[in-house]
């Protein structure tokens, strides 16, 4: 007697993800990645970030440490080069996908008016790095930088993460059994959403 074809293990993919993000690893790609996305890349570490906090919620808060201290890093970093050189950061910044003459004027505007407070940022919107350059070319002062950084990141990602951890604890298992879809689906979202920011 044949028997039905043998459905895949549901939730594989998404146990495989709850692994890695107990790794160091994990950590590792989380604090890079929000490093990176401090200085230049486009994409904000929240793409990997919410999917492994959806996959092992107790992950969350470790996870969201090594974005607030890869973005101190990098914002460090990049506060450094714009010190040195502004007017090469300046042209770098409005080489970067999303980031445009306007949005700087914005985020600068927004710091003139409310200072460190104005890094303060709910949903999407101008990235970190704008953030920094426009305050280091203010003569924003160091410590106020980092904390600008921090309530940045709080205001910026920490939601995100509390609604995906909180999502992965109370349904683990229609997650898991419905990966096949919710993952790809994932992806198209994020996907579309960069694909309108960028235009």
């Amino acid at each position: 007697m044949i028997g039905r074809p043998v459905e895949p293990n549901p939730g594989r993919a998404f146990d495989a993800m709850g692994r890695f993000a107990q790794s160091g690893s994990a950590m590792a790609l989380i604090g890079a990645w929000a490093f990176g996305e401090a200085i230049v890349l486009p994409i904000v570490p929240d793409v990997a970030l919410a999917l492994l906090a959806l996959a092992a919620p107790r992950r969350a808060g470790a996870l969201f440490g090594a974005v607030l201290v890869g973005a101190v890093s990098g914002s460090i970093l990049l506060a450094v080069a714009t010190s040195a050189a502004p007017a090469s950061v300046d042209a770098m910044l409005l080489a970067i996908p999303g980031i445009d003459a306007d949005m700087i004027a914005t985020v600068d505007a927004r710091l003139a008016a409310d200072g460190v407070l104005g890094f303060a940022q709910v949903g999407p919107g101008p990235p970190l790095k704008v953030y920094t350059v426009e305050w280091v070319e203010a003569g924003g002062s160091w410590p106020g930088l980092i904390l600008g950084v921090v309530l940045n990141r709080v205001t910026r990602i920490g939601p995100i993460v509390l609604v995906a951890a909180l999502a992965g604890r109370l349904l683990p298992g229609w997650l898991r059994r419905h990966e096949r879809l919710f993952i790809p689906a994932y992806g198209v979202a994020w996907a579309g959403f960069y694909a309108v920011y960028w235009r």
